[in-house]
């Protein structure tokens, strides 16, 4: 946007406002990064393991310990900034961690009728044992609003773009509970094809903004489409 303070080419949504998400959901992780101590005890027979496995010393796999925990926390937090950044979409309201029973809302819809949409980072982050009371939820809020349920799983199981009826075990297929990409969410969103891609592109750089030095991210866009389907 012109009047924006935090400029990246991306003029389908508020930059600010994508600056702010990114410096709060990622904040807590920035911290663990910059700290020195691990945040749960090592097992020193991993480190054992690893060392010898990958011929590094000690020292060295104590620094990975402490990069896997705080991968950790990174997972979990890039699931809950895609739900943010959808959020900043015309007539997407996210309900925010405690705000309701999904996580966003798509009022502005052909029908008129309200969307109900879970985000998962990955296809696989539900437990298959979870996976009955997730869709039975999606299924229940979409006959109460005559409409449809989503589950958007941003980084799909192969690299291609889906829109669908989720399939889960022991609950029979039915169209109004449906899963979707997350490149199709972005570009049903933002009504912008590659807007998950053009977004990712740019990422670095609002992180590099954040912690106030700079990154060479050449070569990270190739790593994009070994998960991403292309636009």
């Amino acid at each position: 946007m012109a009047d924006s303070n935090h400029q990246y080419g991306l003029d389908w949504l508020d930059e600010d406002e994508l600056y702010k998400i990114v410096k709060h959901v990622f904040g807590s992780s920035i911290e663990k990064a910059k700290s020195s101590e691990l945040s749960t005890p090592p097992d020193p027979f991993t480190i054992a393991v690893q060392a010898v496995l990958f011929d590094q010393s000690a020292e060295s796999m104590m620094a990975f310990e402490k990069l896997r925990g705080v991968n950790k926390t990174i997972s979990n937090a890039v699931g809950n900034f895609h739900q943010c950044v959808l959020g900043l979409a015309e007539g997407w309201d996210n309900l925010g961690a405690n705000g309701g029973v999904v996580d966003l809302i798509v009022r502005e819809t052909p029908t008129s009728k309200p969307v109900h949409v879970e985000v998962k980072n990955r296809y696989n982050t539900i437990k298959a044992s979870d996976e009955k009371a997730v869709w039975d939820k999606l299924d229940m809020l979409a006959r109460t609003n005559n409409s449809v349920s989503y589950l958007v799983q941003i980084v799909p199981k192969n690299p291609v773009r889906y829109d669908k009826p989720w399939n889960v075990s022991g609950r029979s297929e039915r169209d109004h509970v449906r899963c979707c990409d997350g490149a199709t969410a972005y570009a049903w969103a933002f009504k912008k094809e590659n807007a998950l891609e053009e977004l990712y592109e740019v990422f670095p750089d609002i992180l590099s903004d954040v912690l106030g030095r700079s990154y060479d991210k050449t070569g990270m866009r190739d790593y994009f489409f070994i998960s991403m389907p292309e636009s």
